[in-house]
């Protein structure tokens, strides 16, 4: 039987159009189910997890959990962004309860004197015996300030993406200010209300994992300003999960520019964080 050649190319046209429309459509399925489970949660949800989150460390057993030691160099810096002098201290930290207690152990290399180490003593001692003998309830609530829905209100937050950081998926957030009235009868308001940035927030914890913070617009210092001016500030912090849950500052870089009277002065903080020592709870 005879086939006409222009027939059979037209139906083999017609096969492979339909063999690519199911692979396309094949595909999409499979994008489509992708993007499902990628999707992002909400702003809110993840901001509700942070202060729940806070809200269950302030709640916390109060006692020690880690010693550390905490390096801090505080420079002083040029127009140009040049150390002009410096100063390096050591401290040896203990956290009991989301809160570091730092005691000055060395100062530009030097140990310090026994009336030196002495009033560094007291004073950690203090901080223990108020920390440890606490109501646990009147103690949360003086903790619940690191993260309180009062601070959280203060920005419009927006989940960006999803990363894997440190190997744990970890969500990232932008936020700014929110526009409109917001508390401003404090310079420490008025500091808040002028920061923005970026955090990363571990997705399983629901803690900060890293954060970059700047000043987008200037703080006034005292009396209306007349004093001075905050006109930069940028802070970025890093932190890292202990293998039984509890989150510690490793790294943190801070930068400010601020004018007093007629002067600029330009500092720049680097803190490193090592040795760390897990306590066992006392009995």
């Amino acid at each position: 039987m005879n086939t006409d050649p222009l027939a059979s190319l037209t139906a083999s046209r017609r096969r492979m159009g339909a063999l690519l429309m199911l692979c396309i459509a094949g595909l999409l399925g499979m994008a489509c189910r992708g993007s499902s489970a990628e999707q992002l949660p909400e702003a809110s949800d993840v901001t509700r997890r942070m202060i729940e989150r806070s809200q269950a460390v302030a709640g916390a057993v109060p006692g020690p959990q880690y010693m550390y030691e905490k390096r801090s160099l505080l420079e002083r810096l040029d127009a140009t962004g040049r150390p002009m002098n410096s100063e390096e201290r050591v401290y040896q930290v203990t956290l009991a309860g989301g809160l570091p207690s730092n005691r000055l152990v060395k100062i530009q290399g030097r140990e310090l004197s026994g009336e030196e180490l002495r009033r560094e003593d007291a004073r950690a001692e203090r901080f223990r015996r108020r920390f440890v003998s606490a109501d646990a309830k009147k103690l949360a609530a003086q903790k619940e300030g690191l993260v309180t829905p009062e601070l959280l209100d203060r920005y419009q937050f927006s989940v960006e993406q999803r990363v894997v950081l440190s190997n744990r998926p970890t969500l990232v957030l932008t936020f700014k200010p929110k526009e409109g009235d917001l508390p401003s009868s404090s310079v420490q308001d008025k500091l808040l209300n002028s920061m923005a940035g970026k955090v990363w927030i571990d997705e399983a914890d629901a803690d900060t994992a890293r954060l970059e913070v700047r000043l987008v617009a200037p703080a006034p210092l005292g009396w209306f300003g007349l004093l001075g001016s905050l006109n930069r500030c940028e802070l970025s912090l890093e932190r890292q999960r202990m293998p039984d849950g509890v989150w510690i500052n490793t790294k943190q870089i801070l930068l400010i520019q601020f004018r007093k009277l007629a002067t600029t002065l330009r500092f720049r903080t680097k803190e490193e964080c090592s040795s760390f020592q897990k306590l066992e709870a006392k009995r």
